[in-house]
């Protein structure tokens, strides 16, 4: 008996689901503050509370992280 294997390739794309938003926090990098941006769905306002904190505390370096959920569908 002989064994034969069928080889499928099928290409993916993945993308921004279209019902979901970007995300966007942001974190003190200074490294005696524990500050944290809190999630939004809008950049600039995650920009502006860094901005605000920068006034405050003269901290001026941050991590920006923006996320999203995308999902994976086969091409057409």
């Amino acid at each position: 008996m002989t064994v034969r294997a069928v080889l499928r390739y099928v290409s993916y794309v993945m993308h921004r689901h279209p019902s979901a938003e970007t995300t966007t926090t942001a974190r003190c990098l200074n490294p005696d503050c524990q500050w944290t941006a809190a999630p939004t769905g809008n950049a600039d306002v995650c920009t502006d509370v860094c901005i605000k904190h920068t006034g405050r505390t003269g901290h001026m370096t941050f991590v920006r992280e923006f996320s999203e959920v995308a999902v994976v569908e086969r091409a057409q």
